[in-house]
C-alpha cells in the first residue's frame, strides 16, 4: 500500500496516506504533518520508506507488519 502513495511524477498522493493513516489511528493532520508528507517521495513512483516509518511513527500511527513488508 505504501508504494501507491507516491505517483509517477513524484508528487505524494495525498488522499491515499491520509486514508492509510486513518486506518492506522491517525485523525487530524497538521500543516506540518502535510509537510512530512511532501518529503516521503524521493523520486517519480518511489516511496521515501525511512522518512515514511520515521512520519508514521511521530504521529503515533500503529504500523501493520503487512505494510511494513511492502
Amino acid at each position: 500500500m505504501m508504494k501507491q502513495f507516491c505517483g509517477g511524477d513524484g508528487k505524494p498522493d495525498f488522499d491515499k496516506m491520509k486514508q492509510f493513516m486513518e486506518q492506522c489511528g491517525k485523525v487530524d493532520f497538521s500543516d506540518a504533518d502535510l509537510e512530512v508528507m511532501q518529503q516521503c517521495c524521493k523520486q517519480a513512483g518511489m516511496p521515501d520508506m525511512a522518512k515514511m516509518m520515521q512520519m508514521m511513527e511521530s504521529c503515533g500511527c500503529h504500523v501493520p507488519e503487512s505494510a511494513q513488508a511492502g
